[in-house]
């Protein structure tokens, strides 16, 4: 290793000295993506991209309601998209927003940038034809980061519980819902294969008390299951 270091030119070994701590952080990255994704618990609710040992799904609770406020793929420590409560979910379709800057991207630049402009640099080329290729590629990376990272939270969205997917399901009453629209309460229904707890109404006039059926017939603006008596 030593003999490698002393046969670089000084400006290969700014570019070794820009590659190497960029190429240690992105395999400690891999690797805590790797845990997060395999993590022993069978019931996390995402991968965990930024290694802090909580999955990015549920890991930003901003405002200390207990309910997350977001996902954070590029860990600069903001949600990349912000969802409301269980009950009030709904699924919010955005332009592809690339964010070319976040500190993957960046570390992912200067790992790319700096082994790609070493190699052209040690195969005897021009060092400005190294810097350019090297600037190149590191873009190229940084482009491919932001794409896969935007991927990420498409897919976690895709796969948010929609409420108007309620419609037509049965499920049973967790706390009473006032008759007439008067108040909400709370139900239990199974929407895309999750056990979810949402807000409801119903135009019943009589009330729905805690543990009867009940059946969604529709949604309100607010995203409040409306709920009608199952016989």
């Amino acid at each position: 290793m030593q003999a490698w270091w002393e046969s670089l030119t000084a400006l290969e070994r700014v570019f070794a000295a820009a590659a190497i701590p960029a190429t240690l952080l992105l395999i400690i990255q891999l690797v805590t993506t790797l845990i997060g994704l395999g993590g022993q618990d069978g019931d996390a609710d995402g991968p965990d991209l930024d290694g802090d040992g909580v999955p990015d799904g549920i890991d930003l609770d901003l405002d200390g309601d207990g309910i997350p406020d977001g996902i954070d793929l590029d860990g600069d420590g903001v949600p990349d998209e912000f969802y409301e409560s269980p009950e009030e979910t709904e699924v919010q379709h955005e332009g592809f927003n690339l964010r070319l800057f976040s500190f993957r991207g960046i570390v992912a630049f200067f790992a790319v940038y700096g082994w790609g402009a070493l190699a052209i640099s040690r195969s005897g080329r021009p060092w400005l034809l190294a810097l350019i290729v090297g600037l190149i590629l590191g873009v190229a990376a940084m482009f491919l980061v932001a794409v896969t990272m935007q991927l990420f939270v498409r897919l976690q969205s895709d796969g948010t519980v929609d409420p108007n997917n309620a419609v037509g399901l049965a499920g049973e009453v967790y706390l009473s819902v006032p008759p007439g629209r008067q108040g909400e309460g709370k139900v239990n229904v199974v929407i895309q294969e999750k056990m979810t707890e949402c807000a409801a109404v119903t135009d019943e006039e009589r009330a729905i008390a805690t543990g009867e059926k009940i059946t969604v017939i529709g949604v309100t603006r607010d995203k409040q299951l409306i709920v009608m008596r199952r016989e």
